[in-house]
């Protein structure tokens, strides 16, 4: 105001100055009173007074009327020109300090905690500042000061900050919790409440509101508008609370007159004061619905594993298939032996996979235990690589401690013994701290002639087990210290199906533990001896380096159409197959496939199983029941992660060919490849030949410049994915901007086509995962996981925010590559 030249924009300032201070004084008001215990009417009812009194203060002393505006030589002012309009506004602002003292001192008065206190204290301190940074404008009116407003732009500024500063502490748990994840409380089974200290309700999670019927917003509702209880009840539950004793009532809802058992806790400040109430609510009535959708769970696993088959073991498939690719074309022997270990891995994670996702048949008793000959070498020398890097990343020491006497050939279980030891491994190296060591011993005792004890034992010095934890070490879900080992990964499943499995092969497991010092687990398993001659020294082993995959065979005037909805699966198989010569064709969905079927005459098919709008045996009914197509009698063989027990026999008698089960061994790639061949296309190779590939060696410096662009990705993890390739992890990131998602997610989104925009979503997911986007696939998984959970509204909030964070990383990955 003071600077402006023109006098009209000057009381334009002037009353945009005064709006700003009547709505700061009516927030301080609204805050005090909604921080004491007045009832509902009282509340609005002040706060109705201070908003009507400061709409006539902005009416009546912001009348242009009020002052005249005079221009000096470099400043603006104004004096009087209407007395009784200052009087109102000096009444009226003296008046609202008395009401803010009074309101301020009875609640100072009535506040037993510190925190109270001290925003009182603020409170003053900031009003007290305001006051004074008004003399200077007060005395105006008797001698012209220059710039007179910039002390109360000062003031304000200054009290603004030390009352939003002591309010902001002051109001840090409730914006805390008004800050946590609905999602989080979404997937909670359980209904939970938040109450402040002045008993009103802060939070309620969704299971809560339908559990209760609170269909208005929680703030200030209160426990007696929830619950059916008498006169008192409410604050004795609050009290007891409040001494740390935790009661179980069984409380009925006084809107869905439901039996709910409520139990209440009081949360503590750092003072020692009570900061909020949190009751839990469960109902009662829920036991017979829980068997009932145990019923229906039951009824449902099957096709649950399925799915989740097919989920898991494709992105294993790629890694797989990458591996083997590395495996063939790298001439490093350390980057070899890297390969290696990674193909161990996967292998092992194949077989862990299916043994969780067959939990319920552990249960139930009906896992099959296939026994079969085996070296206890192979599988030590497994593990040991499996967890090396771990442990390594964790600077402990794993060793291995093997009887060199132990027979060399046994028989049993090999895939279940591997579990078996991984899990005990795993466990050992995750609660094993830094510079720790972990010992494997493998010993043996004779039983019979033909029969030994394998005794397994994973030593380790880590935190150790509670005593009174050892009983329940082996039931299913069980943590322990969830506050000590909270950065620990894990479900509390693999000692439960450790414990299963050990008792299928008809052993026992027994654990020593002491704790801060260590624990020994034992497993004593009997086996079967087939050659009894020693095993002899397994040292060696951990260093060995299996020969490059050689191709078995060359057909190059086959071709081969491969169908799959996912391009990196296409990619890996045509990788798997580049050095056979074979003529690959590739489509992404089924409809294409149909299309080139009818066009082209190819000598052998691959079909995906599980793929969007029509899968693979609608894909293989279409062409049988085409007799004009040229492909019609074409072998077809089904590709699938489904791991379902007689799935193979279903594709079989769907009119597969064969099947392949994914991820895909290169072995048994080419052995199916040549099997279902006409023999006139396939050269089979006397010995695999040792052809080098003559590829140029990569630009360091345009890898270097090209990666630094990248900045924004975790180049690591995508270059991991491209098999530290950089060519082909460019060709990757082409391939994801080509394949720009939005205009089909749009249009999904706009017709609410949720089906679609799952499948649109959970592609986004995977691709953005690949190339080292790791918080887009994060977001494009939320929005795929709200379409299963029918989360409507959570897919409307975020769509757009998504969509541009999609654009944004779509633009910088162009700017990337033009400059590569």
């Amino acid at each position: 105001m003071s600077i402006s030249t023109n006098l009209q924009h000057a009381y334009i300032f002037r009353v945009i100055g005064l709006i700003g201070i009547d709505i700061y004084l009516v927030s301080e008001i609204i805050l005090i009173t909604s921080c004491l215990n007045f009832s509902n009417v009282a509340e609005y009812l002040i706060v109705s007074i201070a908003v009507v009194a400061a709409a006539f203060d902005v009416i009546i002393y912001g009348n242009p009327d009020t002052d005249t505006f005079i221009r000096y030589e470099y400043f603006t002012s104004y004096v009087r020109s209407d007395p009784y309009r200052h009087i109102f506004h000096y009444t009226y602002l003296i008046i609202l300090a008395l009401c803010l003292v009074l309101i301020s001192m009875a609640w100072a008065r009535n506040s037993k905690y510190r925190r109270d206190r001290k925003l009182i204290a603020y409170a003053y301190l900031s009003n007290t500042i305001l006051v004074l940074s008004t003399i200077p404008d007060v005395i105006k009116i008797v001698v012209d000061v220059p710039f007179a407003h910039i002390f109360y732009c000062i003031g304000i500024c200054i009290a603004f900050a030390i009352f939003f500063g002591a309010a902001n502490s002051y109001m840090a748990f409730y914006i805390t919790v008004n800050s946590i994840s609905r999602d989080i409380f979404s997937t909670l089974a359980t209904g939970l409440l938040v109450f402040d200290t002045n008993f009103h309700l802060n939070l309620a999670n969704e299971y809560a509101k339908k559990l209760l019927g609170l269909d208005k917003e929680p703030h200030r509702i209160r426990l007696k508008e929830i619950f059916k209880l008498k006169s008192g009840e409410p604050l004795k539950m609050f009290q007891t609370a409040t001494e740390g004793v935790a009661i179980d009532y069984r409380l009925t809802s006084e809107v869905t007159d439901k039996v709910i058992l409520v139990n209440f806790s009081c949360k503590m400040d750092k003072n020692n004061e009570p900061m909020c109430y949190i009751l839990v609510a469960t109902d009662l009535t829920e036991e017979n619905r829980l068997i009932e959708e145990a019923q229906a769970a039951n009824e449902a696993k099957s096709q649950f594993i399925s799915n989740i088959s097919h989920e898991i073991r494709t992105p294993i498939n790629i890694i797989t298939g990458m591996d083997e690719l590395i495996c063939r074309e790298c001439t490093d022997d350390k980057i070899i032996k890297y390969a290696e270990n990674i193909s161990i891995a996967s292998k092992n994670l194949a077989s862990l996979i299916n043994d969780v996702l067959d939990f319920s048949k552990i249960e139930s008793g009906k896992l099959e235990i296939i026994s079969n000959e085996y070296s206890i070498k192979t599988i030590i020398n497994d593990c040991y690589n499996m967890f090396l890097n771990m442990a390594t990343e964790k600077k402990q020491k794993l060793t291995v401690d093997c009887n060199p006497n132990i027979p060399k050939r046994l028989e049993g279980d090999e895939v279940r013994l591997k579990q078996i030891i991984s899990n005990l491994l795993s466990n050992a190296v995750k609660y094993t701290p830094e510079g720790g060591s972990i010992t494997v011993k493998i010993d043996f005792e004779v039983i019979t002639l033909g029969s030994i004890n394998l005794l397994i034992s994973v030593i380790d010095n880590g935190i150790g087990i509670q005593k009174k934890d050892l009983p329940h070490l082996f039931e299913n879900f069980q943590r322990f210290e969830l506050s000590r080992n909270r950065s620990i990964q894990g479900t509390g499943l693999g000692l439960s199906i450790t414990h299963n499995l050990v008792s299928l092969l008809h052993g026992q497991i027994t654990v020593n533990s002491v704790y801060g010092e260590g624990s020994t687990f034992i497993a004593e398993i009997p086996q079967r001896v087939i050659d009894p001659s020693p095993i002899g020294s397994i040292t060696e082993d951990y260093s060995s380096i299996k020969a490059k995959h050689q191709s078995i065979f060359t057909a190059p005037n086959a071709k081969i159409l491969s169908v799959d909805d996912v391009q990196m699966n296409l990619d890996v198989l045509s990788g798997l197959l580049k050095k056979t010569q074979v003529q690959m064709d590739s489509a992404l969905s089924g409809a294409e496939a149909l299309v080139k079927l009818n066009k082209e005459k190819y000598d052998l098919i691959f079909l995906d199983h599980m793929m969007p709008e029509m899968d693979g045996i609608e894909v293989l009914t279409r062409l049988r029941a085409n007799k004009d197509c040229i492909n019609n009698k074409t072998p077809v063989i089904m590709l699938t992660a489904n791991a379902i027990i007689g799935a193979d026999r279903n594709y079989l008698d769907s009119g597969f060919d064969d099947y392949l089960l994914k991820p895909v061994k290169p072995i048994d790639l080419e052995n199916m490849i040549i099997k279902h061949l006409p023999p006139s296309l396939v050269n089979i190779q006397a010995s695999p030949t040792n052809t080098s590939d003559d590829e140029s060696s990569n630009d360091v410096t345009q890898v270097s410049s090209f990666l630094a662009s990248l900045y924004f990705l975790d180049t690591k993890a995508g270059l991991e994915f491209a098999a530290d390739d950089e060519d082909f992890y460019k060709q990757i990131i082409l391939t994801y901007i080509n394949e720009d998602k939005r205009p089909s997610m749009g249009a999904a989104y706009d017709k609410k086509d949720w089906p679609n925009y799952q499948i649109l979503a959970h592609s986004l997911k995977g691709t953005s995962s690949t190339i080292g986007a790791k918080e887009l696939s994060a977001a494009a998984k939320e929005l795929e996981f709200a379409v299963k959970e029918n989360r409507t509204d959570y897919i409307i909030e975020h769509h757009d925010e998504v969509m541009i964070q999609y654009g944004k990383l779509l633009d910088k990955l162009k700017t990337a590559i033009q400059k590569a």
